[in-house]
């Protein structure tokens, strides 16, 4: 399908996979935070731990680009629910057991384990459901936004059939119900667990970030959008990004409003406007390299947190250290994905994909599955 401007392209969304992936790779460099230096730990607070704000990013390029690759075929049905279900799995789940392994046996050897149920539900990708922060963030901790993913594309069938109208009534009512819900709990005060978990984790509030990016494909397919792009949005959104996320941390803005909704509208500008492509920012992030950057991104979100918690357990001790290791393990981390990509989740994900297409194909649905 081209994009309304008449390319066929849509890599620098993928390129900007790696831009958000990698901001919440800074945002658990956690021991810049420790006090130890007041410019490291002030930078940290500022800015780096608002890094979250990429998780933002990805719900809403989710349900943007599922509405690229699935909406039509669904709609049309020459994907069957089966076969697209098992796409989604594929593309999420191998690569998350793998880690979540990887932790079990590490827990193992450190006499930490887990209990079974803890274990079951983070395996079969149900964390997220779950209040207790020591299920929800268990194993590899990043992994509890697989779990909404994975609620977003068991929704996606139903809610692509949707007509806009009324999918925006049902948006609006999200985010009218969460507005008020995170109000009243901002009011309160002081951290909670329970609040991080409703308004930054539970699937159904962040299903209003993925229906956002279905309402945006719809938007940017009739070409809405399309004369207020180009070089000028695209550098403007790129400087609005930091500086909300240095604005919101100067201005305390609570928690329950900054864990979703605070964030909300400009990703939903940066989405729109990159996916018209038009400016001097999309031509750049359209280079193999960082397209390739984009597609390693994945990995990069799910194997950063254990390189990070491994370097630090080994030499994060000593504060004198912090600087070495803040500066060498953002590249570790994406070196490291980038080869995980290469030599292992693109040739695992062919061969499933090409297992699906085989099952398929013999029992005679050929055209209901392609690989996305």
């Amino acid at each position: 399908m081209a994009a309304p401007d008449g390319s066929s392209s849509l890599s620098q969304l993928t390129a900007l996979r790696f831009v958000a992936a990698f901001a919440v790779l800074l945002s658990h460099l956690d021991f810049l935070g420790d006090g130890s230096g007041r410019v490291s730990g002030w930078l940290y607070e500022t800015l780096l731990r608002q890094g979250y704000c990429g998780v933002s990013f990805f719900y809403i390029l989710s349900g943007f680009i599922l509405s690229h690759a699935y909406g039509d075929r669904l709609r049309q049905g020459s994907v069957t629910l089966r076969s697209y279900m098992m796409s989604r799995i594929f593309r999420i789940a191998p690569l998350h057991w793998l880690m979540a392994l990887l932790f079990i046996g590490w827990l193992a050897l450190a006499g930490d384990m887990p209990r079974p149920g803890t274990i079951l539900l983070n395996l079969g990708l149900m964390h997220a459901w779950v209040p207790d922060p020591s299920i929800h963030y268990a194993l590899n901790g990043p992994s509890w936004s697989l779990s909404d993913e994975l609620a977003f594309y068991a929704a996606f069938p139903w809610l692509c059939r949707m007509q806009t109208r009324s999918l925006g009534l049902y948006l609006s009512g999200g985010l009218f119900l969460i507005t008020v819900w995170a109000l009243i709990m901002a009011r309160q005060g002081g951290y909670s667990a329970t609040e991080e978990w409703v308004f930054y984790v539970l699937p159904p509030v962040r299903l209003i970030d993925f229906i956002v990016g279905m309402l945006l494909y719809r938007a940017w397919r009739s070409g809405y959008g399309h004369t207020l792009s180009g070089t000028g949005a695209e550098v403007a959104v790129v400087i609005a990004v930091p500086a909300a996320m240095i604005g919101f941390s100067l201005m305390a803005l609570p928690m329950p409003l900054r864990w979703q909704l605070a964030y909300l509208p400009i990703m939903a500008a940066a989405v729109l406007i990159f996916a018209h492509g038009r400016g001097a920012v999309s031509r750049a992030l359209r280079h193999p390299w960082m397209i390739l950057l984009g597609q390693s991104s994945f990995a990069l979100y799910l194997t950063h947190r254990p390189i990070i918690t491994l370097v630090h357990r080994l030499w994060g001790g000593d504060p004198a250290h912090y600087l070495s290791m803040s500066l060498s393990l953002p590249p570790l981390c994406v070196g490291v994905s980038l080869m995980i990509f290469l030599f292992l989740e693109r040739p695992m994900m062919a061969r499933l994909r090409h297992g699906a297409w085989a099952h398929d194909r013999k029992r005679g649905r050929i055209k209901a599955w392609r690989p996305s």
